[in-house]
């Protein structure tokens, strides 16, 4: 006979497999719900076997939904155990991938309908196996946990656009005074096709870097042009200017963004294809399927430091 418990506890089970069943069906035929953090685009081609993500997703939900359905059979009972289990372990190892790269909000939406449909099987029903069940969910919580800071961390302090759209697919990372930026800026900036493609995204690393920028985001009328970030390159005017607190506040994420990111040295470009410029080396270059790892690309003496007030910048 099954308890009142029980079958409350089966019906959500359903409702939140149902929800993944079909948020998974959405994001595989490209929908991109929820995908608000920079890991959404760089697991968007993630998949196993040429089949997305999303896909697996999609099937798994499916086969919990159904078997929810058999759950009196005996028969059907170590099935359930066994999908949630694989659910937990397949979505955990994702999201140790996630702590240690970058947070996809899209798939922490995943995580968190796996983790719920879990925990109902795992706390209301009767499943064999139910302590290996809970270990897992254990483990699994704690990268949940690590991976969810790290999304609102994104989500609260998104990286800020001087120049150009937030979702150019061309993303710059420069210095007023770094010699290197000047040198790749104006590069892509002179490429009309390119500059509609780039955004700007300045970093201070010293104070005049500050008089510059301030100088440039207290003017009354928003429009930033390509003259106006040229000029940024040039010696700083004798009018002190100051950033004020939301100015900061905006620089400050954009560190945050290369501290994410392991870089120490600007430019950084962030670029879904090889982008050509005159510089021999891709120093700068960072495709964005690999925003880990050597900030700077092939070369660590290319570029200007952004961890000292000096003028630390190799040509």
């Amino acid at each position: 006979m099954q308890s009142t418990k029980e079958m409350y506890a089966i019906r959500w089970l359903r409702l939140f497999s149902l929800l993944g069943t079909f948020y998974c069906l959405a994001n595989a035929f490209g929908a991109e719900l929820f995908c608000e953090t920079r890991g959404c685009d760089i697991y968007a081609g993630y998949g196993l076997f040429g089949i997305s993500f999303y896909w697996y997703g999609f099937a798994g939900f499916l086969g919990i939904l159904l078997l929810s359905f058999f759950r009196e059979k005996i028969s059907v009972r170590p099935l359930l155990s066994l999908s949630l289990g694989l659910a937990l372990l397949f979505d955990g190892l994702f999201l140790i991938y996630q702590s240690l790269l970058w947070p996809c909000s899209s798939c922490h939406v995943v995580a968190l309908l796996i983790g719920l449909t879990a925990f109902v099987g795992i706390r209301y029903l009767t499943l064999p196996g139910r302590k290996v069940l809970l270990g897992v969910g254990i483990v699994w919580s704690v990268f949940f946990v690590y991976v969810s800071i790290a999304v609102v961390k994104e989500l609260a302090f998104p990286p800020w656009a001087l120049y150009g759209s937030s979702v150019a697919p061309v993303k710059v990372y420069f210095s007023p005074t770094c010699s290197a930026c000047e040198e790749v800026v104006s590069q892509l900036l002179a490429d009309e096709k390119t500059s509609t493609q780039t955004a700007l995204y300045p970093v201070a690393k010293n104070s005049e870097d500050e008089v510059r920028l301030a100088r440039l985001m207290s003017r009354s009328d928003s429009k930033v042009e390509t003259g106006d970030i040229l000029q940024l390159f040039s010696q700083a005017q004798t009018t002190e200017h100051s950033l004020d607190i939301t100015s900061r506040l905006r620089l400050l994420s954009n560190k945050m963004t290369l501290a994410r990111s392991d870089a120490t040295k600007v430019p950084l470009i962030v670029s879904p294809h090889i982008l050509n410029t005159t510089r021999s080396e891709a120093s700068y270059l960072l495709p964005v399927d690999k925003l880990w790892g050597t900030p700077a690309g092939q070369n660590d003496d290319s570029g200007c430091s952004i961890a000292v007030s000096g003028d630390d910048c190799d040509e």
